[in-house]
């Protein structure tokens, strides 16, 4: 089986899989039928897939011109439901469905029409050497436009996508969602790649260059072609794997885990939060009450943090960056773990039985902001226990200083003596 196979078959998963959730919103069918559509091409994109086209249409080339044509519609039903999710109110007046239609209906009578008259339309393309009949019949000036049309409409599209999905998936951050947005905006970069080097190739043919170049661009193209299949079928299926039971089962079970740390240092410094302690051999081989036992373990954090005194220390931000090293925080993650920090050291102070006041620092549930659901709030913790080790050298940095500077002002002045 060839790694296109494998792409395309991957593709045809998500696309089935995602089948009877996208009945109920345009937007969400216009996300599915691009995955169809994307399915639809890769299928054709096959050898022998598209030669049995070829032979029953009695055209040379008739499957590379339907995967074009497929691939016009589906860069519009993409852009269309990036534009209607993500962008901005101007955005979407400008990329009205009617607009997106029209301008989707010219591109691919354009094709056609080049089609129609290049020589491509009788004679087959040596697939050993080209993946592309434009590359084949480059140095006719209809193929060389049918190339350029159809590479300004695709490029503008994903460079759009990839824009609007890179931005938001960030902001999603550690979720199935911006995880997949993310995998959706190297799709888009795979398919930029694809259409920057096949443009390569179409320009070396016209211009008569051979050798090593163009003997390796077929193996390259579907190279690209495979990645960009791979990262779209990935990221359109990873925010639908939340909702697939065994799945979200594991993603409960992973969160108890990576969040057992923190809620175990907790209860240390504040014993009367935890309802049901367990040792840390319990928690692992217990595989019951999944989502209640986190939903219970979440609550027990919160509770612990709301009855520890955050301590107000100038410049942490500094020391948090710094305790970073060259594991950069985003302005979202750097804030979180800025706030833990502080309650990190409340909590030592607190095993420390030290009595500290509060020094004009707002409550602790006001500066280490609360999701507004179960997910969100796991989310949220989970930054903490992913960053933990930034927090603790904080932490720790901050507390050397306080006693380096505790030492300094306790030891005996010698000003003035001879």
């Amino acid at each position: 089986m060839t790694a296109s196979t494998v792409a395309v078959t991957l593709l045809w998963i998500a696309v089935l899989a995602q089948v009877p959730s996208q009945w109920h919103a345009p937007t969400r069918l216009a996300v599915w039928g691009t995955m169809l559509l994307l399915a639809a091409i890769g299928t054709l994109d096959l050898t022998a897939i598209g030669a049995r086209l070829d032979a029953a249409c009695g055209l040379p080339n008739m499957a590379d011109v339907a995967q074009h044509v497929l691939a016009i519609i589906a860069a519009t039903l993409a852009r269309y439901s990036a534009v209607a999710i993500f962008g901005p109110p101007e955005q979407r007046v400008r990329w009205s469905p009617v607009r997106a239609s029209a301008m989707a209906a010219c591109t691919v009578a354009a094709l056609i029409g080049l089609f129609a008259v290049s020589p491509a339309r009788t004679r087959p393309t040596n697939v050993a050497l080209y993946a592309d009949f434009p590359m084949q019949y480059a140095a006719h000036p209809e193929v060389i436009a049918y190339w350029a049309i159809l590479t300004v409409y695709l490029g503008t599209t994903f460079v759009i996508i990839a824009r609007l999905a890179w931005r938001y998936g960030r902001t999603a951050g550690r979720s199935p969602l911006g995880s997949g947005l993310q995998l959706l905006a190297a799709g888009m970069v795979a398919g930029l790649a694809y259409l920057g080097y096949g443009s390569s190739v179409v320009a070396a043919r016209a211009l008569g260059v051979q050798g090593p170049f163009i003997r390796t661009a077929p193996g390259v193209i579907q190279a690209l072609f495979g990645a960009l299949i791979v990262l779209v079928a990935a990221g359109g299926v990873l925010p639908a794997t939340q909702r697939w039971p065994l799945v979200r089962q594991a993603g409960f079970y992973r969160s108890l885990r990576r969040l057992y740390p923190l809620w175990e240092g907790l209860c240390q410094a504040v014993p009367g939060i935890a309802l049901d302690p367990v040792p840390a051999w319990a928690d692992r081989l217990d595989p019951r009450d999944l989502r209640m036992r986190l939903y219970r373990r979440v609550i027990e954090i919160r509770d612990g943090y709301m009855a520890l005194s955050p301590v107000d220390v100038p410049g942490i931000e500094e020391t948090v960056r710094a305790a970073a090293g060259r594991r950069a925080l985003s302005a979202a993650d750097e804030a979180t773990v800025t706030a833990a920090t502080r309650l990190e050291l409340a909590r030592r102070a607190e095993l420390r039985r030290e009595v500290r006041a509060l020094t004009g620092v707002p409550h602790p549930d006001r500066e280490f902001s609360s999701g507004t659901d179960l997910d969100s709030e796991v989310r949220l913790l989970r930054v903490v226990a992913a960053h933990w080790t930034t927090i603790r050298l904080a932490a720790e940095s901050i507390e050397r200083g306080s006693r380096a500077g505790q030492t300094s002002s306790s030891a005996p002045s010698r000003t003035g003596l001879n």
